[in-house]
């Protein structure tokens, strides 16, 4: 059944039927707001603010966008909501891999460590970026929407993502390239 056919058929009043795309779509909901806002507990219950106003919002659905980019729209907004209402000052949360890593005998330590630092150091020069950028590049990478499903979510320009993913990177490797000068010197 599709997303339409799955919204038409929850406002003719079988309410039961939007569990459906709320399994379809609570991994993407939920890793946005955990590489948003940070924290497991803080993204479970932003991930399910976000459904509880798509399910009540859902009358309003006009259908011009794909259902996942409107409650893409919606999680943003949450997520923007909660970080006003939380964020301390100097404290960014995003998380690059909240993936526990398994424990395997025949990984090689030292690489693994290696990457590990490097992510590290991904994370910090991510959470390092204003807010404005650090967006582009979370729902570009980690989400894996197109430059006009972010417009979409956004609410702005395709011209504006643009430039905002193109200062985004430039930024990102500016970080980087300081952060391994440090590690030499």
């Amino acid at each position: 059944m599709t997303d339409e056919q799955i919204i038409g058929r929850v406002r003719g009043g079988e309410t039961r039927l939007f569990e459906e795309l709320v399994r379809r779509y609570q991994g993407q909901v939920y890793g946005m707001a955990a590489r948003l806002v940070g924290g497991r507990g803080d993204a479970e219950d932003v991930a399910q603010e976000a459904f509880l106003k798509a399910f009540r919002g859902l009358e309003g659905f006009k259908g011009d966008a794909k259902f996942s980019t409107w409650l893409y729209r919606i999680t943003w907004n949450v997520c923007t909501d909660w970080l006003r209402r939380n964020r301390k000052p100097g404290r960014r949360s995003s998380s690059i891999d909240e993936t526990p890593e398994v424990a395997d005998s025949r990984v090689d330590v030292a690489g693994s460590l290696v990457e590990s630092e490097r992510r590290e150091e991904i994370r910090r020069a991510l959470d390092g970026l204003p807010d404005k950028y650090r967006s582009v590049v979370t729902l570009m990478y980690f989400q894996k929407m197109s430059y006009d499903q972010i417009s979409a979510v956004l609410g702005l320009p395709l011209k504006t993502i643009e430039t905002r993913l193109y200062r985004a990177r430039r930024m990102l490797r500016e970080a980087l390239s300081t952060m391994d000068e440090r590690s030499r010197g």
